[in-house]
């Protein structure tokens, strides 16, 4: 009588699973680091647009800006920000007007300090010219800053600005 030997496996067939298995997880888990930067790059380039168009409708401002683009500069702003933004605005349009204001400038370069889900620092260079009723001649300017963001609904928000050196 012949006896049926149980098949067992082999050492090689082991091996080549643990192999597969430990393959399989590695792919996975760098397939979810590389979604998750790729979630951290877009919020980051948000938050960066963000400031840099906050940081442009401030520099563009002049005699002629008009209540629309101020509104457009405060949408920008987060509550607390804006609030400190509307005190100061009616002011703001007067100085510029009597002073006939005309600034015009750019960012050149902006980049991430800081960030997470719900905040975000940018620092932001950006150059210009002002020129006003003292100042005939357009006089070049130089500008760092320093913006912080809140990401509320969806958007990103300035909740603070400081000229840094």
């Amino acid at each position: 009588m012949m006896r049926l030997r149980r098949a067992t496996p082999s050492l090689v067939v082991v091996g080549a699973t643990i192999v597969a298995v430990c393959l399989i997880l590695i792919t996975a888990q760098r397939a979810w680091s590389w979604q998750t930067e790729r979630e951290v790059r877009a919020g980051e380039d948000d938050a960066i647009a963000a400031a840099t168009a906050e940081v442009e409708g401030l520099i563009n401002i002049s005699s002629s800006t008009t209540d629309n683009e101020l509104e457009k500069l405060m949408d920008g702003a987060s509550a607390n920000f804006r609030t400190e933004f509307e005190e100061q605005a009616d002011r703001l349009l007067k100085e510029l007007k009597r002073n006939k204001v005309r600034s015009t400038g750019e960012v050149v370069s902006a980049g991430v300090v800081s960030f997470d889900d719900d905040k975000a620092t940018v620092l932001v260079a950006a150059k210009g010219s002002v020129q006003n009723k003292k100042a005939k001649k357009a006089e070049p300017r130089n500008y760092r800053l320093r913006v912080d963001l809140d990401h509320t609904d969806g958007d990103w928000l300035v909740s603070g600005l400081e000229f840094v050196a």
